[in-house]
């Protein structure tokens, strides 16, 4: 496998920026990756939530605050940034290093109100918006989440996954167990399938297909979801 370098930002607080760098982080790492971490969030509770981590994967797990244009050259298979609330220089940094820069999103104005800041940071840095993709965490039924899709969908965004809100990984991961402790195979497949869709984006990606419905939708799930109507 190629290597994959993933960043987790939206300038909006509290969406799961930390949450998702985590998860796919051990997803990496309990499938035979070694992961680079980069934690660029002075809070640095990506720092604290893998450093549980360490006993369990020991040299297959590396962490570091900086992120440096050599870490491109890094012998790691997966490159997961954890980026603070903000576009400073340093988040500039990881939009233009990442290959895929995974924007979590609420079902809220405020977590919705940033990303054309984002993506106009984005085309600066080369990035086609399909590089961009959202992740919806928590969108239920209510009129908000209505008002939110229409939104997402008006402007194109690209949608990479919608994530439920699980009780247990917030526990999991503040207590330094693995995210997927006590969750049923049906509770972990979302997240399992974001990362699933991360990696084959960036091999389309890579082989110049830049379209977001083609990056981004994977035509067996497709196929599945027909074949259940």
């Amino acid at each position: 496998m190629s290597k994959i370098a993933a960043a987790v930002l939206n300038r909006k607080g509290g969406v799961g920026k930390t949450t998702i760098a985590v998860i796919l982080a051990e997803i990496a790492l309990v499938r035979h990756n070694r992961v680079l971490a980069i934690d660029l969030d002075p809070s640095r509770n990506f720092s604290d939530a893998l450093g549980f981590m360490k006993n369990y994967f020991r040299s297959s797990l590396r962490l570091k605050t900086t992120l440096e244009d050599s870490d491109a050259e890094a012998p790691e298979e997966w490159i997961v940034i954890d980026c603070p609330p903000t576009i400073n220089d340093e988040e500039k940094h990881a939009i233009d290093f990442a290959d895929i820069v995974i924007v979590p999103v609420r079902p809220d104005f405020f977590s919705l109100s940033n990303l054309g800041i984002m993506y106009r940071t984005a085309e600066r840095s080369d990035k086609v918006t399909a590089q961009l993709p959202l992740v919806k965490v928590g969108y239920d039924s209510s009129v908000m989440t209505k008002i939110a899709n229409q939104l997402i969908s008006e402007r194109d965004y690209p949608v990479a996954e919608d994530l439920p809100i699980h009780k247990h990984i917030p526990f999991n991961i503040t207590s330094g167990r693995v995210w997927s402790t006590g969750l049923t195979a049906r509770s972990r497949q979302p997240f399992e399938r974001l990362y699933d869709k991360i990696e084959k984006a960036v091999d389309k990606l890579r082989n110049g297909i830049t379209d977001i419905n083609e990056v981004w939708t994977d035509r067996k799930e497709e196929e599945s979801d027909d074949a259940d109507i």
